[in-house]
């Protein structure tokens, strides 16, 4: 029976420091080589290897040997020089932090489509190595880290080492900053090697709903002076004026508002649909946003992960209408609190008329300007969103990785 081997691994461990310890202790003796090589106070150290890349197996280092070649160290600045590289080995000599080190590696044929030079491994660690990071409980800013691909007859693979700069976790035992501990969650790695095969391969994707959302914004700033006077949208404005309550929390998940949420959806749909272009458009996004659920559902297909927990389309839309929502909340209020002023007590029959033509003209004029509003906010909302939709962190819980690659 065929079984499909991961296009992504995702391999960590760590080195403790070991300051504090005996000659005589089981940590001490487990662990000094590999501290020494790791923290580069051997003549060739890690950061060369990862540099220079390696002839032959070398201890500690998983995948070393199969005459590695390197394209260079880097860091989140970019490939380093001899100056760099330097500062970097003094950083390493020199903490108290574990030092944590690793690999990502790829099934040959991925590896060689998707990531086969630096430019695809500097950005690939630039994008999705402080979400790991974040993940796994570090604070990526207070983190050094370094990284080099490798290439050779069989698989790409990415070497990557990092310490903390300062002690940040509070630890009741000691009553101090410390480090963090060695280990990082089973979680936060199945997590990355989830997201690394997505970025890597929904670059297409990403690109087709980024046209068609430039290409919806245009429909909807041609579409924003369109009268709603006849239209259901004054009158779903009207509807909820009218309902709005008049004390107590008001926004869009509000608990006082859960009953006018439908109404709310339905005034955000008219705005953004009330042009058949516009709405076409926007359709064709969603339709964009399902084929990057189904892409997400064939890698979660792959690694037996049930794909419900990680899908976009509905989380995408519940955020856009709470955006929206609560801007046109906002604006409804202000509408509600000025027409008070309109409800003053006039006695002629005329004047009434007079008074209640004013408030209707009033409420259409802030429709208007509602509807500006609303999208004028879709508008951004699809602008700044668009690269969230890449970065989206897709939740997962893998059982078990079959690593074929290694056998």
């Amino acid at each position: 029976m065929f079984v499909a081997t991961p296009n992504v691994n995702f391999f960590i461990h760590s080195v403790p420091c070991l300051d504090g310890y005996g000659l005589n202790d089981k940590i001490y003796q487990r662990y000094l080589k590999e501290r020494l090589f790791y923290s580069c106070r051997d003549n060739y150290n890690y950061l060369n290897y990862v540099n220079n890349g390696s002839e032959k197996k070398i201890d500690f280092v998983d995948y070393s040997g199969n005459h590695e070649k390197s394209t260079g160290l880097f860091d989140k600045d970019g490939l380093c020089s001899k100056e760099q590289l330097a500062a970097l080995k003094k950083g390493f000599r020199n903490t108290k932090s574990p030092i944590w080190h690793g690999l990502i590696s790829f099934e040959e044929l991925f590896g060689k489509k998707y990531c086969n030079d630096f430019e695809s491994a500097y950005n690939l660690m630039l994008k999705e190595f402080p979400k790991f990071l974040k993940q796994a409980g570090f604070d990526p800013n207070n983190i050094v880290w370094c990284a080099g691909l490798h290439t050779n007859t069989d698989h790409r693979h990415i070497h990557y080492s990092f310490y903390e700069k300062e002690p940040l976790k509070y630890r009741k035992t000691k009553k101090e900053l410390c480090f963090s501990y060695g280990q990082v969650s089973q979680y936060s790695i199945n997590k990355i090697k989830i997201d690394i095969e997505s970025y890597l391969t929904n670059s297409k994707i990403n690109e087709k709903i980024y046209t068609k959302r430039q290409e919806l914004t245009e429909k909807i700033k041609k579409n924003i002076k369109k009268t709603i006077k006849k239209g259901e949208s004054l009158k779903m404005l009207k509807k909820i004026l009218i309902l709005l309550p008049s004390d107590g929390r008001v926004s869009y998940d509000s608990e006082n508002m859960m009953f006018l949420k439908n109404d709310i959806n339905h005034l955000i749909d008219l705005i953004i649909k009330q042009d058949d272009k516009t709405n076409a458009v926007f359709r064709t996004f969603l339709t964009l946003l399902q084929e990057k659920d189904n892409s997400i559902r064939r890698m979660c297909a792959n690694s037996k992960i049930d794909p419900k927990k990680v899908l976009l389309y509905d989380k995408y839309l519940s955020d856009l209408y709470r955006r929206l929502g609560n801007i046109a909340i906002k604006n409804i209020l202000s509408i509600s609190n000025e027409i008070k002023h309109f409800d003053i007590q006039v006695k002629s029959r005329l004047a009434k008329k007079r008074l209640q033509r004013r408030k209707d003209e009033y409420i259409f004029d802030q429709s208007m300007r509602l509807s500006e509003k609303v999208q004028q906010e879709a508008m951004d909302y699809f602008a700044q969103h668009m690269k969230v939709l890449e970065e989206m962190k897709i939740k997962v819980l893998i059982e078990q990785g079959i690593i074929e690659l290694w056998k």
